[in-house]
């Protein structure tokens, strides 16, 4: 029985025989006449005898795998074209010859990786490195289609990553799919890993995917969002993210367990942000307990502060005394069994020693009690020497939801204060005392479901202060109604002031209708957005506004309107107002 010729020419090049160059030569110009006449068995035929005769002839090699490839036999050809590789690892023909083979057989992705092992193979100064980068290019460009080109081989490494730099994280992960060679190139940054999101994943993300995230970083990560995470998992990601020196912003949206947040978070003594979502629960006493330990911090976010805090006003033992680098402090309370209904908690217990001594650069506050009711805190700060009015760090911006607050409350806003919001929230006496008080930097001031915000209180946080608001919401505010509204616009220096105002939210606010918006279109020039929800405006005012867009009057030309329980307005009016450009919320 005969043997078959890829046998013979495999026991050949494991032999030892001395090579028989011009007998090889021979076979190999009969080969390749044979090939030329279209004799392509013939010509294999000749290049294994002559194998057979010299097996270190990477040319004969070559020769028959560009036979087999003409036959598509392109297994034995793949063979051909590495054993060419394993004999001369510095020739760029091996490479050529299998990277074309794959190519004939479908295997493009191999093809260019097989470019690019020997771009790294192949000496700097070779003369067949122009050849396969020529080729590497071509492939690239079919891969593209026509003759777009790939952004990561054509620009210059500096280039792409200044791009990459303006992705998401999820755009980044997108392209790491499509195909090998992005992402091994994506890998090869670790810039690109530094920030971990999780927050647009569409399944639940397993902890093997983050230890891959922090690994691609060199374990250099300094932004993590965790989202989208098995709550059994959370421990082994937040183990991992210890490891991790340069983390200096850490966002936690998923459950975590106290005993394996609290003791953990407090090993993380680089971070400038830590944002607690709603998912972990944490103890009013443990917060204070994290901004002693976490000295750097800046922005502490945290949403569900579970416990009863102690009515005896005292300062609670774990806060902290001196906090510099606060600069955003948000705590968040949900309706829990084991928080009192009935009691109003002092604001000395809430944020203990809220003044410019203990919190020198603090700008932001946020006391979001949901749902929020009116008499969960009091929003009354300890006084001073005697009968001085507390000194508040120079807040930027206050929130408060479901605090009760103190006749004196606005001479206690400093004077950097740029945005006020107040929701649900009373007073400790029926009416707003009368302070010297400027607010020269105030642009947005929000009211909602604040019963003692009347029609008189609104002269003095809108027209006395001297506030340029740009944003005003005056929301189920029951006792402020048009009257109070319109004189706030007609006091001299406010009506000046209010021309500004781009934003206007007045749901539920008496007295409103189609006269009275007309007026307000007249005085408000700068208008884009108006809420009119649960007033008696019509089908006119929709029209006023959409005249106004069309003939280019110096009436307000809205870009959004909210009309939201308006039952008198006609869908003709709203069809009407869409087609001019208005976005109409119902």
């Amino acid at each position: 029985m005969t043997s078959r010729p890829e046998s013979r020419i495999t026991r050949a090049l494991a032999s030892k025989k001395k090579p028989d160059k011009v007998q090889a030569a021979a076979l190999q110009k009969t080969g390749q006449n044979a090939y030329k006449n279209g004799d392509v068995k013939g010509a294999i035929e000749s290049f294994t005898k002559a194998l057979a005769a010299d097996n270190e002839d990477i040319g004969v090699l070559d020769n028959r795998a560009a036979a087999y490839c003409k036959l598509k036999l392109y297994s034995p050809a793949r063979s051909d074209a590495r054993a060419m590789v394993k004999l001369a690892p510095k020739d760029d023909r091996g490479y050529l010859r299998l990277a074309k083979v794959l190519c004939l057989d479908g295997n493009f992705d191999k093809a260019q990786v097989i470019y690019e092992y020997a771009l790294q193979k192949l000496p700097a100064n070779h003369a067949g490195r122009d050849v396969v980068m020529q080729s590497l290019k071509k492939l690239q460009d079919k891969l593209a289609g026509g003759n777009r080109r790939d952004p990561f081989t054509a620009l210059p490494l500096e280039v792409a990553d200044l791009i990459l730099s303006y992705l998401s994280f999820k755009q980044i992960a997108a392209i790491m799919r499509v195909c090998q060679g992005w992402r091994r190139f994506l890998i090869g940054l670790s810039n690109l890993w530094m920030h971990v999101d999780l927050t647009g994943a569409r399944s639940r993300v397993p902890w093997t995917s983050v230890r891959d995230y922090i690994h691609r970083s060199r374990v250099q990560v300094t932004n993590a969002t965790i989202a989208n995470v098995c709550n059994s998992a959370t421990p082994k990601v937040l183990q991992m993210l210890s490891r991790c020196p340069k983390l200096e912003h850490l966002e936690f949206q998923v459950f975590c367990g106290p005993r394996d947040f609290y003791p953990k978070i407090q090993e993380f003594r680089h971070l400038k942000t830590l944002v607690c979502g709603p998912d972990i629960k944490i103890s009013h006493a443990c917060v204070g307990s994290i901004l002693s330990t976490l000295t750097k911090l800046e922005k502490a976010t945290f949403f569900h502060v579970w416990d009863r805090i102690t009515q005896v006003p005292q300062p609670t033992p774990t806060w902290p005394t001196y906090l510099p680098n606060l600069k955003s402090l948000t705590l968040g309370c949900s309706q829990d069994s084991r928080i009192s209904l009935t009691s109003t908690h002092t604001f000395g217990d809430v944020v203990p020693g809220l003044t410019s001594s203990v919190y020198p650069n603090l700008e932001e506050l946020r006391l979001l009690w949901n749902t929020a009711r009116s008499r969960h805190y009091e929003f009354c700060p300890m006084r001073g020497d005697g009968e001085e009015l507390p000194i508040l760090p120079p807040l930027r911006t206050l929130d408060l939801r479901g605090a009760v607050i103190e006749p004196r409350f606005y001479s206690l806003l400093p004077a950097t204060l740029e945005s006020l919001r107040v929701e649900s929230s009373g007073v400790t006496d029926d009416s707003l005392h009368m302070y010297d008080n400027k607010l020269r930097n105030l642009k947005t001031l929000i009211f909602n479901e604040c019963l003692w915000i009347n029609n008189d209180s609104l002269i003095i946080f809108a027209s006395r202060s001297e506030a340029p608001l740009e944003t005003l919401h005056i929301n189920f505010c029951h006792k402020a109604d048009y009257a109070g509204l319109s004189r706030l616009l007609l006091t001299p220096g406010a009506m000046e002031r209010s021309r500004g105002l781009t934003e206007l939210c007045v749901a539920c606010m008496d007295g409103l209708d189609d006269y009275a918006m007309k007026e307000v279109s007249e005085r408000l020039p700068n208008l884009s957005v108006l809420d009119l929800s649960q007033t008696k405006i019509t089908g006119c005012t929709i029209r006023l506004f959409a005249d106004a867009r069309k003939d280019g009057t110096k009436v307000a030309q809205l870009d959004v309107l909210i009309i939201r329980g308006c039952d008198a307005v006609s869908r003709d009016a709203i069809d009407y107002g869409r087609q001019m450009g208005i976005k109409i919320i119902t």
